[in-house]
């Protein structure tokens, strides 16, 4: 008996998906999926818990905010100890990725060492932005117990309690991303960034599509569609993907990913990488560069690609990362 629900060969069959639909058509519609979106019930209520001095002169905050009544976050805040008043800020996003994540969240990214590309909350400090790096829902100290599961299972059975009422993963971490940013603002960003691994990739280019405050995105790897992953590569991501009847209304990532112009995106992408085929990483980039083409906008989509790699930001890719959010914010 075939594990295939639907055949392999669907989507040559449907040649309505995805639909061909205007750039508004688009935003009405993955808003309209998302649900609604309104003006938080509850102040951010910034408040600093501690603070401590790392290597090269950073200052390692931790930081406590609110995202929605009775719900607070931790994120570290990372600064130059002479940052500049016009510093831009940058939302860092955690990557999903296995068992290591989970437990540690925002603190994966946020070491001093920078000999360690995976850590680029730090070294983005180090290069002068203002970064805040909280952890997503289910890591770090926003896990959940769930009876005898554990990990990824704690991330199913919220998706599940989230789509029971409505909503999805995908507008939960929007929505907390979007709070975040507004936290960048209450230090005293006035142009704001964002960067992410993996699952931190994914939640990264779905705030730069959706919030035009995020002026310039880094993403390193994970660019999904849903056409590819389902019915020919089988490939089995994060959750973050899989809002509620979105193949039923015809749409797909890269059509909302091209949202993003005439802002600015990066994508670092490895060409070894199992978890994010080819098609899927050139379905984002064209879908941009044809929105640029057919609006007459400027180049909004920069990528760097590592043939010899799979899964992994390397130091030439971070360094390009970098200069991209500097030349950008």
């Amino acid at each position: 008996m075939s594990r295939d629900i639907i055949p392999k060969d669907f989507i040559n069959k449907s040649a309505d998906y995805p639909k061909d639909l205007s750039y508004a058509q688009i935003r009405e519609t993955i808003s309209d999926l998302m649900g609604e979106f309104k003006t938080p019930e509850v102040a951010l209520d910034v408040k600093i818990l501690d603070e401590a001095l790392l290597a090269g002169d950073i200052v390692k905050q931790t930081l406590e905010y609110s995202v929605a009544k009775g719900e607070r976050v931790r994120a570290f805040h990372l600064f130059k100890t002479n940052l500049s008043e016009n510093a831009p800020g940058l939302l860092s996003i955690h990557g999903h990725g296995g068992e290591d994540i989970f437990p540690v969240g925002k603190a994966f990214h946020c070491s001093s060492n920078l000999q360690d590309p995976n850590q680029y909350s730090y070294i983005a400090a180090l290069n002068g932005f203002r970064v805040l790096a909280p952890d997503a829902l289910c890591f770090g100290e926003r896990k959940a117990s769930w009876g005898y599961s554990s990990n990824f299972f704690d991330e199913i059975n919220t998706h599940m309690e989230l789509t029971a009422k409505g909503k999805s993963l995908a507008w939960k971490a929007l929505w907390d991303n979007s709070r975040a940013v507004e936290v960048l603002e209450n230090l005293g960003a006035k142009k704001i960034g964002s960067i992410g691994w993996s699952g931190g990739s994914t939640q990264g280019y779905m705030l730069a599509a959706l919030n035009e405050k995020v002026m310039a995105s880094v993403c390193f790897f994970s660019f999904v569609t849903l056409r590819h992953q389902f019915y020919q590569y089988r490939c089995c991501h994060c959750l973050y993907h899989f809002v509620p009847n979105m193949i039923k209304a015809g749409i797909d990532w890269d059509q909302v990913v091209a949202l993003v112009a005439p802002r600015k995106i990066f994508l670092g992408w490895g060409a070894l990488d199992a978890g994010t085929p080819e098609d899927m990483y050139r379905a984002f980039v064209d879908a941009i560069e044809t929105r640029c083409k057919k609006e007459n906008l400027p180049k909004s989509v920069f990528t760097f690609e590592e043939k010899d790699h799979a899964h992994e930001i390397t130091p030439n890719m971070l360094s390009a990362a970098i200069d991209f959010l500097k030349e950008n914010l």
